[in-house]
């Protein structure tokens, strides 16, 4: 149960990043990475691991790793104050950045399916296969259009 005296947050934002972050989880998104997604798309401003670790009640070292996590899928990006040794986090620029990946690999799945289709299987299988890679390469194109105009 949330202290309610250290509560910097209101029920409402705290519902919308843990329904968020539940539904991030589901895709394999670690927890704490999951509500610190939701959190700093809420943010104006950028903000530095302390008020993260105090908004989100987790750890300073639990709000680094969400943190460096989210930026290694360029769902976060880390500012620096000139003279200072603070680190601030915004949410990323591009919403369909930590999605490059899965498209990436979508089209090597296809490829790969074409490929050695015809070597491994033969009729019904075949035809499966060969619907199986067309569906990957369809929903790879699908994604990057749809991130190159976000």
């Amino acid at each position: 149960m949330q202290n309610i005296k250290n509560q910097l947050l209101s029920t409402e934002e705290v519902d919308f990043i843990d329904g968020f972050a539940l539904l991030l989880n589901q895709w394999g998104m670690p927890m704490a990475a999951a509500r610190l997604y939701a959190y700093l798309h809420m943010r104006s401003e950028p903000v530095s691991l302390d008020r993260i670790a105090a908004d989100l009640e987790i750890s300073k070292s639990n709000a680094c790793g969400a943190a460096k996590a989210l930026e290694s899928f360029g769902s976060a990006r880390r500012l620096t104050e000139r003279g200072s040794k603070r680190i601030l986090y915004v949410a990323g620029d591009k919403p369909g950045e930590s999605l490059r990946r899965q498209t990436e690999l979508l089209g090597k799945m296809s490829a790969l399916i074409f490929a050695k289709k015809d070597a491994v299987t033969s009729g019904a299988a075949n035809d499966r296969l060969g619907r199986l890679a067309q569906f990957h390469h369809d929903l790879r194109q699908a994604m990057e259009v749809t991130i190159a105009a976000a």
